[in-house]
């Protein structure tokens, strides 16, 4: 069976094979996808100069096609800056948000019948540009493609779109929050905790931690308009969330847990709550310990505990040291 590098192997030869034929009977829609798949090959095997190449020489032939009054699907137009946009990388994120900006003209215009994107594919490149501009605060240039995100959604009951809504008003309420737009994010949050709570009563939510940074980013509002219970309310749910997530071994970083409940003990002191601040500041301490150790272990750091007892110490007395030691983790 063939590997899938060497799929990408054999759809590479193939896509050079077609260009190298269609480039020589000038610009044409079926040069055009010769470009855009063959980039997209091109990033997916890490090639990412010649990717960018690709998408650039599509970009230039959209122009050309347009120019000489041929219409483009507004899918392929799409796929073009979106693909470059996606190879810039942290390096080149004002020209990523600029192929974004330019691709979010023509969002309007996929469906179903798009070129390279259906209704599924084109809500999830939607989420992806969106985390990306957001990630590198180009909250602004988000809106276009959350809100396409969200109405491409809105009305679908099934799994799989209730999971992608409640990541879409994540972060659509993040970008509000980035631009100052406090009420629209707390009302986005809201809603993606309101959808996220149903899913989990059904054990349908696909990812808890959307709806613990639901509550988390919620309560960060609450804090800002000092709404004191709002604030407790939100701030216990996400601990509750996370707590429960570690418990079951399926927290990845402990880190915010340990934040939340730092954070929370420091709002109960500030009300005057001694004892329920110490509970949380106990609970930090000790997760922040677990942590710790947990670090040593991955890293095989010895942290000296057990040398006491440990029979297997060399013999400081002349007897020999196995030869094997070196190979030991």
């Amino acid at each position: 069976m063939a590997t899938a590098d060497e799929h990408l192997e054999e759809a590479l030869s193939e896509y050079n094979d077609r260009v190298n034929v269609l480039e020589g009977r000038g610009a044409s829609q079926e040069l055009l996808d010769a470009y855009l798949n063959r980039g997209s090959v091109l990033a997916m095997m890490d090639s990412y100069v010649s990717a960018i190449t690709d998408f650039d020489d599509a970009i230039e032939l959209i122009k050309v096609l347009e120019n000489s009054g041929r219409t483009v699907d507004a899918g392929c137009y799409v796929k073009g800056y979106v693909g470059r946009g996606e190879l810039h990388g942290e390096d080149g994120e004002r020209e990523m948000a600029m192929d974004y900006s330019m691709a979010a003209l023509r969002l309007g215009e996929l469906k179903d019948g798009s070129r390279y994107y259906d209704r599924c594919s084109t809500v999830e490149m939607c989420l992806d540009c969106a985390g990306d501009l957001v990630d590198a605060d180009f909250a602004k240039d988000a809106n276009p493609f959350t809100d396409r995100a969200l109405a491409m959604l809105v009305g679908h009951d099934d799994v799989w779109s209730r999971n992608r809504y409640v990541e879409a008003c994540n972060l659509a309420g993040q970008a509000e929050m980035d631009q100052q737009q406090n009420a629209a994010a707390l009302e986005s949050f809201s809603e993606a905790i309101r959808v996220g709570q149903v899913l989990q009563v059904k054990h349908q939510l696909e990812d808890e931690i959307e709806l613990a940074y639901a509550y988390v980013s919620r309560g960060d509002l609450d804090d800002d308009m000092q709404q004191t219970k709002e604030y407790f309310a939100d701030r216990l749910a996400a601990i509750s969330l996370l707590e429960d997530l570690m418990k079951r071994n399926a927290l990845d970083d402990t880190e915010l847990l340990a934040n939340l409940h730092g954070e929370v003990a420091e709002a109960y002191m500030r009300a005057n709550n001694m004892k329920e601040a110490e509970r949380h500041l106990m609970r930090q301490v000790a997760i922040n310990l677990d942590g710790a150790r947990d670090y040593m272990r991955d890293n095989h750091i010895d942290d000296g505990s057990d040398h006491d007892n440990d029979d297997s110490s060399p013999d400081l007395e002349g007897g020999e040291r196995d030869t094997d030691d070196d190979d030991r983790a």
